[in-house]
């Protein structure tokens, strides 16, 4: 089932027109309550990425701002902002496909470790890390 859900994420990276697109998709109960694709440019945003895109869209649906239960599926590694907003959402887990150190060159790039993050978060957050690597590279 995890792999139908980052399919979603990867053909959402692809409406992208960022130089590097990325997608997210929230899902509970095998349910997608948000598709998202990062839209910074597009918007003139600079926190309209993938997932803060599918957070918003998923907390309309539920009308809740808690996304309990639910977990989000990132062709990248979720900056510290979306990491963040994932936390504070109360999300239950993230399943990312490429890690951020594998997609920004370093100098444009928070070096920063996710379960260290979380780690400092009042509710625990399940991380799968690497999912589909390699389908999620091709859109680099």
């Amino acid at each position: 089932m995890n792999e139908e859900f980052m399919k979603l994420a990867i053909e959402e990276a692809k409406k992208s027109s960022e130089g590097i697109g990325c997608g997210a998709v929230v899902v509970k109960d095998g349910e997608v309550l948000a598709k998202a694709h990062n839209t910074q440019r597009q918007f003139f945003d600079a926190s309209a990425h993938a997932e803060i895109n599918a957070i918003r869209e998923a907390g309309k649906k539920l009308k809740n701002k808690y996304l309990e239960g639910c977990t989000i599926y990132c062709t990248c590694e979720p900056c510290i902002m979306c990491t963040a907003a994932i936390a504070f959402a109360q999300m239950e887990r993230i399943v990312y496909g490429l890690t951020l150190k594998n997609v920004f060159p370093k100098e444009r790039l928070f070096d920063f470790d996710i379960d260290m993050l979380l780690s400092r978060s009042p509710k625990k957050i399940e991380v799968v890390k690497n999912f589909m690597e390699d389908e999620c590279s091709k859109l680099l």
